[in-house]
């Protein structure tokens, strides 16, 4: 026609104006390419953090025998019972969870919450064959406190990156749905059931820990994301 010709597959020419499917073709694979590299730097921000947390288990958590309001605490209270590594024990119980928060809360929970459930049972695999064993400030007090401290970094990190450890996260928001109980609360009743199953293997003094512990993490938590 007079107004516009097609030169070839990929080029429409106009009065004054040249369009290309190659401009087309360029802006789909650029945003292919910046989805990518979003991708790859949340999966790397999610295992850097889970690093954290599963470091902040093992070298603190797991030396002072407590149960600071976590699954691997009450991973470790199980590993009195059950002959299983705390790696194993771990991935066990975030599985199951992972199964019973996608049938009870659907879509609520995304592929972050999975990949991190997964990622957590896996660095402590890694740490369980270093070289590395025992609690690196032989204090009970300064094992918990310094737990509190490094998990709540890894753990402040995944909740601005709107994610999760999983584990008793899953089950707050089981009780949050179902019982219509207050998140915040949810979480602290869950870890501090956690925090007394303690009594079933140690001392006074290591539940005294654990309930404190998991009273302070919820305070140094809430510091960590919101300032």
């Amino acid at each position: 026609s007079s107004y516009g010709k097609m030169n070839d597959a990929n080029t429409v020419t106009l009065p004054g104006l040249t369009v290309t499917n190659y401009n087309l073709t360029e802006g789909v694979m650029n945003r292919s390419n910046k989805h990518v590299t979003e991708l790859i730097k949340e999966t790397l921000i999610l295992t850097a953090a889970m690093a954290i947390v599963a470091g902040a288990v093992y070298f603190f958590l797991l030396p002072s025998h407590t149960s600071v309001s976590s699954i691997s605490g009450l991973g470790i209270i199980l590993s009195n019972f059950v002959p299983l590594p705390l790696s194993a024990i771990t991935m066990i119980l975030n599985v199951l969870l992972l199964i019973i928060g996608f049938f009870t809360c659907g879509k609520e929970f995304g592929a972050k919450t999975v990949y991190t459930s997964i990622v957590l049972p896996l660095f402590l695999a890694l740490f369980e064959g270093s070289s590395a064993h025992g609690s690196l400030t032989d204090s009970q007090e300064l094992d918990v406190l310094c737990y509190i401290l490094t998990v709540s970094i890894g753990l402040s990190i995944l909740f601005n990156r709107n994610a999760s450890s999983g584990g008793l996260d899953i089950v707050a928001k089981i009780m949050n749905k179902y019982l219509h109980m207050d998140l915040g609360k949810a979480m602290s009743l869950s870890g501090m059931c956690v925090a007394l199953s303690a009594a079933f293997v140690y001392d006074k003094k290591t539940v005294v820990l654990s309930v404190l512990g998991t009273y302070f993490n919820g305070i140094i938590l809430d510091h960590f994301i919101f300032n």
